[in-house]
């Protein structure tokens, strides 16, 4: 589509002053429609990559409570007391322990198609072949002894 160039200025400084382009929008994205781009406008800007790393690792550790290794920020210092913070490589390896643990454990169970399965000690009793097999009366007992 072709613009005139008084319309083009226009939405190219519209473009700008809205920073459109923080928002993952491009000039031929915003000429094709801009009302709904104008729309993301008024929606909050992503956090800068920095920014993003910030609320990440303060996301960590009021989360999990656990500390990354490198937990000092050169320019602002530290943000939380790290005395009760947990290091997240010794935790995880912690956690593997355990895994490994539990696995072992259940290893010699046996199992089918990775199932553990209970072998079964009883047999089905049939009781039209076999009538007396399984006659405990006083009669049938004393025949075998």
């Amino acid at each position: 589509m072709r613009y005139s160039d008084e319309a083009l200025d226009y939405y190219a400084d519209r473009f700008m002053a809205l920073r459109l382009a923080r928002h993952g929008i491009t000039l031929p994205q915003y000429l094709a429609n801009p009302e709904e781009c104008e729309l993301k406008a008024l929606e909050p800007e992503p956090p800068l990559p920095a920014q993003n790393a910030v609320i990440l690792r303060i996301w960590q550790q009021q989360d999990t409570g656990v500390m990354p290794r490198q937990h000092a920020d050169p320019v602002h210092g530290q943000l939380f007391d790290t005395d009760d913070l947990v290091d997240i490589n010794e935790l995880l390896a912690g956690w593997k322990a355990e895994i490994d643990a539990e696995e072992q454990a259940i290893a010699h169970l046996p199992q089918r198609n990775g199932a553990i399965i209970e072998p079964l000690a009883h047999h089905r009793h049939n009781r039209g072949t076999h009538r007396l097999s399984a006659d405990f009366s006083r009669k049938h007992a004393r025949k075998g002894a």
